[in-house]
């Protein structure tokens, strides 16, 4: 059958065109066939009920005849020649009145019955839902799609197109109550994803950030999950899980997303007034509890994330100085004994060295006068020894002191002109020269001062300017030295 209106092909049994909207009658309002019926039942019966009058009347005719003869002249004066049927009237008034009253109530119950179908059915309730929303009318949508799921709840696609039609009218408490239904109805809904979508969609849309957590928290769409990741505040990962460790080992946290990891060492609930994560944490030999929560850009908290750690680590021997604390009139070289598999660090100004200090390689010099070392060995887990310090004094028994010594160089400098004045400022430089007696040197029996030189610019930094002077220490001799090992120096006369 077409649509009387676009001409349009209807599918079996559809009251509503798709195309225009146009409601189709699947009933007219009057049956030809059936009044022609009617009135063929209604002659038949009227004659019958002539017949009837008649056979009646002569019946009544011969049986009186004879005895109401001047009767029947006088009346005979009252009545026409063809006499009315009073009774046959009344019939036939009857029967179209019959006639009238069933083809009315024929056509007004075709009309309640179709009225009827059409409020239980699931189908023309859906396409008149349909119909109204591509008009944009979404508040008949609505009330067509609330009727056809009222017929039949089990259409979860139904639902969700409710859900759209809610959201298009701007019910969105229902929208959110329906879609979260969803959510519980069928953990296997093929449509899932797009009723997270659209949940989370609205949540964003109202910065309802700690809302967006909870749901993604449940989510078991990992689409969904990777999409609105930068909503979610996962609990921080450590590289490494808790347990028992025979080294030494660091810990780095991460979080999901953008965001900051808050952590304490002492089993303390992180805040966001705790340690902020920057870099790997060090853990050395013994029991550590680390607990560490996740904040992402918009505020949202994560759970505590807790790993417990136990380094069970024996700490390394600790170097030995070949030489004890003391005073020393002679130049003397610093060696250090270590295990194998450690490194040495050291310091000279008391400090605790560690793996950043100064590392021992070679034999040091022993510096001039007051020195004080503290050396360390890390093994390759990097556990430290214990701290082994030693203090040494290292002068000259001369007839030169110090002072004396770096008189006589700066005078000498001067003179050739490699200093403009004794005050150390240098030709053509805005800085001045410094000079230290760094240590002792030792050959033939005479003991030279060994005399770094050191440039200092006008901002205070120092530069090394690679020139080393010896001077005698009882003669005052100055040479230029150049060094060739730990202790060891080459000697040319001063101008040579």
């Amino acid at each position: 059958m077409k649509c009387p209106n676009c001409g349009n092909e209807l599918e079996e049994g559809k009251l509503l065109c798709e195309n225009c909207g146009y409601e189709v009658k699947i009933v007219p309002d009057f049956d030809i066939e059936l009044e022609d019926k009617l009135k063929e039942s209604i002659s038949s019966m009227m004659e019958e009920m002539a017949e009837e009058e008649m056979s009646g009347h002569a019946s009544g005719q011969a049986d009186d005849r004879e005895s109401d003869d001047d009767i029947k002249d006088s009346i005979r004066d009252y009545f026409p020649d063809k006499p009315i049927r009073l009774s046959r009237v009344k019939k036939a008034v009857i029967a179209l009145a019959i006639f009238s009253a069933t083809a009315g109530g024929i056509a007004v119950f075709s009309v309640h019955m179709i009225n009827d179908y059409r409020y239980n059915s699931f189908d023309y309730q859906y396409d008149k839902a349909v119909v109204c929303a591509a008009h944009n009318n979404y508040s008949e949508a609505v009330s067509y799609l609330e009727r056809a799921l009222a017929i039949n709840s089990d259409d979860l696609d139904v639902r969700f197109l409710l859900a759209e039609y809610y959201e298009k009218n701007g019910q969105q408490q229902s929208t959110i109550s329906l879609l979260e239904e969803l959510l519980k109805l069928d953990p296997k809904y093929e449509k899932r994803d797009e009723v997270y979508d659209m949940l989370l969609g609205i949540y964003e849309s109202g910065e309802d950030y700690s809302k967006m957590q909870d749901i993604l928290d449940t989510c078991d769409v990992p689409r969904i999950v990777s999409k609105y990741n930068k909503y979610t505040a996962l609990k921080p990962e450590f590289n490494k899980k808790g347990g028992v460790y025979d080294e030494l080992i660091s810990i780095s946290l991460k979080g999901n997303t953008q965001g900051f990891v808050y952590y304490t060492l002492d089993g303390a609930t992180p805040t966001e007034n705790s340690s902020v994560y920057e870099t790997p944490i060090l853990l050395e030999s013994g029991e550590y509890t680390i607990k560490a929560m996740f904040v992402n850009m918009y505020g949202i908290r994560s759970e505590v994330e807790t790993q417990h750690y136990y380094i069970n680590l024996s700490a390394p021997d600790a170097p030995v100085p070949n030489l004890e604390s003391g005073t020393y009139t002679e130049p003397a070289l610093i060696e250090v004994h270590r295990d194998y598999g450690t490194k040495v660090y050291y310091t000279t100004d008391g400090s605790v060295p560690d793996k950043n200090s100064i590392r021992y390689t070679d034999p040091i010099e022993m510096p001039y006068g007051i020195s004080n070392f503290s050396f360390i060995a890390i093994d390759e887990s990097g556990l430290g020894s214990d701290v082994v310090k030693r203090t040494y004094q290292l002068k000259a028994e001369a007839n030169f002191d110090t002072e004396l010594a770096l008189q006589v160089l700066i005078n000498n400098l001067w003179a050739s002109g490699k200093l403009s004045d004794v005050e150390g400022s240098v030709p053509n430089k805005l800085g001045k020269n410094q000079y230290k007696v760094r240590t002792l040197f030792a050959a033939d029996e005479t003991v030279y001062y060994i005399v770094y030189e050191e440039y200092v610019d006008v901002t205070g930094e120092v530069h090394d300017t690679r020139n080393i002077y010896a001077i005698d220490a009882n003669t005052a001799d100055l040479y230029q030295a150049y060094k060739v090992d730990e202790g060891k120096y080459d000697l040319q006369p001063f101008g040579e």
